[in-house]
């Protein structure tokens, strides 16, 4: 029964491991982007083009807990094939969970092509399709480097 209703919790925590982590939406900062001067240019989008985003983890949370769930279900197993039942259940439940996270963590996003007005550079962005962004759209391009956001100018429409 324990292990049960330990399952249940730690299963109940995959969604929230899948979405904690994600830090691809224009609208999010984290707490070391507060309080900081981003930089900010003039752009315009020249193509927008949608795309899927998928954590790039190897191990997640998904794999610990259905590793977990497997090697305690497998403890009910008496006998001689008991230590080999916890392997299996270990096994089976890792890559359970690291399947779960993996359609859980799924999610929309966008490319986005940029002309920088300041330098005329070309520059392609990929993030959550978060924000209502299309071609002709004037927009700035905030922050530096892998921290670079599309964020579209208010009322343009």
């Amino acid at each position: 029964m324990r292990v049960l209703v330990l399952s249940l919790a730690l299963a109940g925590l995959l969604p929230l491991t899948a979405s904690a982590a994600d830090n691809s939406s224009a609208r999010r900062y984290g707490t070391s982007e507060t309080l900081s001067v981003q930089n900010a240019r003039l752009g315009e989008v020249l193509m927008v083009r949608e795309v899927v985003l998928q954590s790039d983890k190897k191990v997640n949370a998904g794999s610990a807990i259905g590793a977990a769930v497997g090697y305690g279900a497998a403890r009910e197993v008496k006998g001689d094939y008991r230590s080999a039942a916890r392997v299996a259940g270990g096994v089976i439940g890792g890559v359970a969970g690291t399947a779960i996270q993996n359609g859980v963590s799924k999610r929309k996003g966008v490319e986005v092509y940029v002309r920088d007005l300041e330098s005329g550079k070309v520059i392609a962005i990929v993030q959550a399709d978060d924000l209502p962004i299309r071609a002709g759209d004037k927009v700035f391009l905030t922050g530096k480097g892998s921290k670079t956001r599309v964020v579209p100018i208010e009322g343009q429409r």
